[in-house]
């Protein structure tokens, strides 16, 4: 077993240094000056664009070829990424009056965060954030915001009409506003209003100029505060990185330098940031190349298929941004492994490019958008049984008995409609356990709609309140999905999309794997066997015999053993 410390990077191993570079590590020669030039750090092979250290004289994104990367195009296209060079604060020196600044500032603020995750929502999403800031620009007092907001309820009605397909038959042009839509349904709402409701923004106008909130610009210290205080209450999942990397193998990687990772895998290049010193870099692509063999030695498969035969690049510390601890990006089929966050992560990332390289495959590199086999229809290039072996896979990952979880109310609600004695009394005869009747109901002859399930879950806590016994605090739901994907679904629509289902299945299906043959690689994966986004109990062993029978189906038709696959 080797161990290696994330963060003390004086690995005990010999590597092949050039003599010049020898002497550069030890006392300076006599006669030159001291430098830190790195001698192990260094770009080997084809050269990864797109890297900070290229990008760090540019500005702003172009959003013209953003789509071609469709993870990229999901976390970049925001409001605070179109808007992060737009403040409010600055309105006072533009000649702003602070109640018109204010009420701009309550607009922005019904703006959704993100549009739906599909290409034509982004597009309309960036159009209608640029048309919005270019109505609020020049509205300056009472005056003239009233003229833009009356501006943007006229634009946001035609936009609702643009969802009737009588009203496109009789005004065609009325498509020209559906852009409008993406800015969310609260938005939408809160301008149109609804039968119930008067428009929002009348009451907007009310509080900004004939309240004391919008006055004085005093509401630009108040609003400072509240943002900082819910930034500190949001929980957000971390990958555990480990602090030691321990390995468990009887494979040799055969990587001592950057160069070994492209002579013994294949990979089209090798990047460096420019803050990744030698020791650290040394670290990585020792521990990579285990990881990398080791992920091989598992899926039996040629050193080179590591690299999709040449297509894959790999990077370290040099794409990185924030607290993530990797990426792949499917537009320039890169993974980056970050400089201290980056153990544990590679079998995920990996994961990725299988998944977006093989889509590819499926359509012999004729597709002009980089997409995920996992949330797309394959090429006619995938063999049938191997597409439909992945399809039984990702139904697998997706779909199951999952319960979604309901949180009783305290105090508890009286129950508002009545049901059969016989659903009543399916409690006692499942010895008062909820989630165990939910089950019975759904498999037993009743058609219970979906609106009735909490109704009926409420019923039976009233029943235990009854009995004076232990009323929970949650019951389930029964549903027809994985508790994977209802987990996913819970932490937001970042973690449902198919890639990361797939991912983290893939990882986990891979650490239960090592396991199983006695070995251990806590740089390539760690962590999915401790809770988290990842599957558990009887659906991750189905799920890790979903990925069997794919893997040997993959297997079969020589697609990951033959580079002729590859060649684009």
């Amino acid at each position: 077993m080797t161990q290696y410390s994330l963060f003390d990077y004086s690995i005990s191993q010999d590597i092949s240094t050039p003599e010049v570079a020898k002497r550069s590590i030890g006392s300076t020669p006599k006669g030159s000056k001291k430098t830190s030039r790195k001698i192990y750090v260094h770009d080997v092979g084809e050269e990864l664009k797109g890297a900070k250290k290229h990008l760090n004289q540019q500005s702003g994104i172009d959003w013209t070829t953003i789509e071609e990367d469709p993870t990229i195009a999901y976390q970049k296209i925001s409001k605070n990424e179109l808007l992060k060079d737009w403040e409010v604060k600055d309105l006072k020196s533009d000649g702003f009056c602070s109640e018109a600044a204010y009420a701009i500032k309550l607009i922005w603020a019904k703006v959704c965060q993100r549009p739906e995750d599909t290409p034509q929502q982004r597009t309309d999403f960036i159009r209608a954030v640029e048309t919005l800031r270019t109505l609020l620009s020049d509205a300056r007092d009472k005056e003239r915001l009233t003229e833009a907001i009356k501006q943007i309820t006229e634009a946001v009605y035609h936009a609702k009409l643009a969802t009737y397909a009588h009203q496109i038959q009789e005004k065609p042009e009325l498509v020209n506003y559906r852009f409008w839509l993406a800015l969310g349904d609260r938005f939408k709402t809160w301008i149109l209003g609804n039968r119930t409701k008067r428009p929002a923004y009348i009451s907007l106008i009310q509080k900004a100029f004939h309240t004391d909130q919008g006055k004085d610009w005093n509401w630009l210290k108040s609003g400072g505060e509240k943002r900082t205080q819910r930034r500190e209450t949001k929980v957000k999942w971390e990958r555990l990185v480990p602090e030691e990397v321990v390995r468990q193998s009887n494979q040799e990687s055969g990587v001592r330098r950057p160069e070994d990772l492209v002579e013994l895998f294949g990979f089209r290049g090798i990047q460096f940031g420019q803050w990744v010193q030698d020791v650290a870099g040394r670290y990585h692509v020792l521990c990579c190349g285990h990881a990398l063999t080791d992920l091989v030695t598992i899926l039996d498969l040629p050193l080179k298929a590591a690299s999709f035969y040449g297509l894959l690049g790999l990077a370290f510390g040099a794409r990185g941004s924030g607290a993530a601890s990797a990426h792949y990006e499917p537009g320039n089929n890169i993974m980056n492994i970050t400089k201290i966050r980056g153990g544990g992560s590679l079998c995920h990332e990996w994961a990725h490019a299988l998944d977006f390289n093989l889509y590819s495959v499926s359509h012999r590199y004729t597709n002009g958008r980089r997409l995920s086999l996992s949330g797309n229809v394959p090429g006619s290039h995938l063999p049938h049984d191997v597409g439909r072996a992945f399809q039984e896979l990702m139904n697998e990952i997706k779909e199951g008995e999952g319960l979604k979880q309901v949180v009783v109310p305290d105090p508890l609600p009286r129950e508002q409609h009545g049901y059969r004695a016989r659903v009543a009394e399916l409690l006692k005869q499942h010895n008062y356990n909820i989630d165990a009747t939910m089950m019975a109901l759904k498999q037993s002859n009743y058609r219970i709609k979906p609106r009735m399930w909490n109704d009926i879950g409420l019923m039976y806590c009233n029943m235990l309140k009854r009995e004076g016994m232990e009323v929970p605090s949650t019951f389930g739901i029964p549903t027809d999905e994985s508790n994977f994907l209802l987990d996913a679904r819970e932490r937001g629509p970042y973690w449902r999309r198919e890639h990361e289902l797939f991912a983290r299945a893939f990882e986990s299906w891979i650490e239960d794997e090592l396991n199983e043959k006695g070995m251990n690689n806590s740089y390539l994966v760690s962590g999915t066997r401790f809770g988290g986004p990842y599957p558990t109990h009887e659906e991750r062993q189905n799920i890790n015999d979903a990925f069997r029978n794919w893997w040997q189906t993959l297997h079969r038709s020589g697609i990951l053993h033959d580079d002729q696959h590859w060649n684009r």
